[in-house]
């Protein structure tokens, strides 16, 4: 990538979570965010929800992996996705949104511990799918929760804002997966 394009885009890469060599070659090439994205912290509904993660991975050296990474690309450059939703799929997940939400927020709180800051997706039930054919949206009363226990977590750790997602404050989101940044 030529020195013009590095400084008006951040190179961003979405991609499982890899070992500390694979970071070293990525950071060598230009990357500049790292997204492992994790998807859901419970280790139950993760061998549900992600069950090709659990079996070429593993959700234990997955967040090795995660943890490792931020040495290589420095922990606010670590970004790692939460689909939020996800926990409460019907007949996989919680049927209560506060204990869907203190889950979420236990691995909000074991990342952000080490400075790093994931970010989140909102779920959409497809159809044709899974998870989809069965289930409704989670109610708002979940995303209220959650985003009120991000920002409590993420001033908790004194974290700053993560890079690539714009400004941040209520109606600032400059792209879909942003707008989690309204609440910082």
């Amino acid at each position: 990538m030529s020195d013009a394009l590095k400084e008006r885009f951040i190179s961003k890469m979405v991609i499982q979570a890899w070992e500390t060599d694979d970071c070293k070659k990525a950071v060598e090439a230009g990357v500049k965010i790292y997204h492992p994205n994790y998807e859901v912290w419970d280790a139950e509904l993760f061998k549900k929800i992600c069950p090709g993660k659990e079996r070429f991975i593993g959700r234990d050296n997955w967040i090795r992996r995660v943890v490792a990474s931020a040495e290589v690309f420095g922990p606010e450059h670590v970004i790692p996705n939460f689909v939020g939703g996800v926990e409460m799929a019907d007949g996989v997940g919680f049927t209560d949104v506060d204990k869907a939400v203190a889950s979420t927020s236990e691995g909000l709180d074991f990342f952000m511990s080490k400075g790093i800051v994931p970010r989140f997706t909102t779920w959409c039930p497809e159809p044709f799918t899974p998870l989809g054919e069965a289930s409704a949206p989670p109610p708002l009363e979940y995303y209220l929760k959650l985003l009120r226990n991000y920002r409590a977590i993420h001033r908790k750790y004194q974290l700053p804002v993560p890079p690539g997602y714009g400004e941040a404050g209520v109606g600032k989101a400059v792209f879909s997966v942003s707008a989690f940044m309204d609440v910082l």
